[in-house]
């Protein structure tokens, strides 16, 4: 297994700081689906490749080609998941840097595939 680092998101707080705007901001041009995302467990990670950021506030900046949103149901925040359960982050992170669990690195959380989190957690026991 392996640990895959998607280079070209950032989470929406640091897109909103590299565009000079509010998170408020940045989320409605999500909603408005200008910016390219992608939502995995309730967490929006913003593609700065297909969706730069643009500083000034002309209109002809603002448009863009339209963003595509895409989500991923079978992933899970590992630290979200963890507290859910009542139980330590750092034996699953620790998992994933060892190569026992396949893991995402996308923005600045960890993700893991809901089903080999719970393996992992019944294996454990």
């Amino acid at each position: 297994m392996a640990i895959h680092v998607m280079e070209n998101y950032v989470s929406v707080e640091e897109y909103a700081r590299l565009c000079g705007r509010t998170r408020r901001t940045i989320m409605d041009r999500i909603k408005a689906k200008t910016i390219s995302v992608i939502k995995v467990d309730g967490y929006y990670a913003v593609n700065i490749i297909t969706s730069p950021p643009v500083k000034n506030n002309f209109a002809s900046a603002q448009q863009s080609k339209g963003g595509a949103n895409v989500a991923h149901p079978e992933l899970r925040c590992v630290i979200t998941w963890c507290w859910g359960k009542k139980i330590r982050c750092y034996p699953f992170l620790r998992a994933i840097i060892n190569g026992r669990l396949e893991g995402w690195l996308i923005g600045d959380e960890v993700f893991s595939k809901a089903e080999d989190l719970e393996a992992f957690r019944k294996n454990r026991t």
